[in-house]
């Protein structure tokens, strides 16, 4: 007698169903690819099933790229020479047993264009701001700016990783007619200078335009931080209120709670960034910034915290607390300025002086939350990250709030 397995006795009694299949990818499309104007580029695209389906490619919506009497059966390659314009492109496998369908947009790279709407303000006699806009901030790395006396034939200056859409150069000529321009740089390279604008500094007054008799009296406002790589940052900030001096000095640390002198340190001249490298990948830095003159060191930036990996978003801003209850604190925040990819969740963060623990929340996109289930006149400790298809992005400095008591 013949020793047969299971499924051989279910092949031989049911052959047409075991050999049915719906169409499936083996290998799918990537959902993006980029390339350089005017490469090539080839995208293979695979699918089983039984029957084996038919596999063909179709351009935007409407233009068939295979023709229909010579479809190919189970694997189909996408060939593009001379790529020019970004497009979707969209594999089809098909079968008498269904249709499935898997996208992928060739993204075509090309050099920035031009930043736009380029305005002067604030001038003073050793400093002029500049402000602009661009169509497409989201592919923007960052800014170069160019500037020169118009009378001089002097090689002009060049300030180069600014990663906000306004600056303020320092130091100028009082007195002066400048020529400035701007330039946008992303992954592809250094795109053409914005039309030149024009400014004339202010006349000198008798003392030094940064007060060099004083100490800055605050700290410098804004920071913002973007990673050029997983081990290379730029820092980038705005002069304190009360601006005394044209020094700065960034902090930066993996060990906050140590103290401020055990800090990795880096001095700026006549500037208001800094690129800092040889970073390590995968770690959350804390950065502080600290304007100072000869006379002393003035205040320090709140701290600022980003983690050394691309794509994921920056820490969440301006977190604070808008609502307390006996069990209950209302919280708001900003979006990040760098976002990344998509942000999927927010990752909340609690501990207590009551039971000495710490909590975790995934909570939903939005920007503000009600915290329950807290216990009443407790100190909480409450700090918020955000999260994208890539991980979690550096969390906020935690910030202190004590719920109320029961009757009052």
């Amino acid at each position: 007698m013949f020793n047969l397995s299971p499924f051989t006795l279910l092949y031989i009694l049911f052959p047409d169903r075991l050999r049915r299949v719906p169409p499936q990818f083996s290998i799918p499309p990537p959902t993006m690819e980029k390339v350089k104007v005017g490469e090539n580029i080839s995208i293979p695209c695979v699918a089983v099933g039984s029957p084996m389906p038919y596999v063909k490619w179709r351009k935007g919506k409407t233009t068939e790229l295979s023709p229909e009497d010579k479809l190919p059966v189970g694997r189909n390659v996408l060939n593009l020479t001379n790529v020019e314009v970004s497009d979707n492109y969209t594999c089809i496998a098909a079968s008498s047993l269904g249709m499935i369908e898997a996208t992928t947009f060739i993204k075509v790279l090309t050099l920035p264009s031009p930043p736009i709407d380029v305005k002067v303000s604030d001038v003073t006699s050793t400093s002029v701001k500049l402000s602009w806009s661009h169509p497409n901030p989201d592919d923007i790395q960052y800014y170069t700016i160019s500037h020169k006396p118009r009378s001089a034939s002097q090689s002009p200056g060049v300030i180069s990783g600014v990663v906000t859409m306004y600056y303020t150069i320092r130091p100028l000529s009082p007195y002066t007619q400048y020529e400035f321009t701007i330039s946008a740089v992303n992954g592809f390279g250094h795109g053409p200078p914005s039309p030149p604008i024009v400014a004339t500094t202010g006349e000198t007054a008798g003392l030094s335009a940064f007060g060099e008799g004083a100490k800055p009296g605050s700290a410098p406002r804004n920071i913002q931080v973007r990673l050029l790589s997983s081990s290379t940052m730029v820092i980038q900030w705005e002069e304190p209120e009360t601006p005394n001096g044209q020094r700065y000095k960034v902090y930066y640390t993996v060990n906050p709670d140590q103290q401020l002198s055990s800090w990795n340190t880096m001095v700026v001249d006549n500037n208001q960034l800094t690129t800092i490298n040889e970073l390590t990948p995968l770690s959350v830095y804390t950065i502080r910034v600290q304007a100072f003159t000869s006379v002393g060191p003035g205040p320090l930036s709140s701290p600022v915290q980003v983690k050394m990996q691309q794509g994921v978003p920056s820490q969440p801003r301006d977190l604070r607390v808008n609502e307390i209850g006996e069990t209950s604190i209302g919280l708001q925040w900003a979006k990040p300025n760098q976002v990344g990819e998509q942000i999927l969740s927010y990752e909340l963060y609690w501990n207590d002086t009551y039971a000495q623990e710490k909590h975790h929340r995934r909570i939903p996109v939005s920007e503000n939350y009600s915290l329950t289930g807290l216990y009443p006149n407790t100190l909480y400790f409450v700090w918020l990250a955000a999260k994208s298809q890539r991980g979690e992005g550096a969390p906020t400095p935690p910030i202190q709030v004590r719920t109320k008591q029961y009757g009052k």
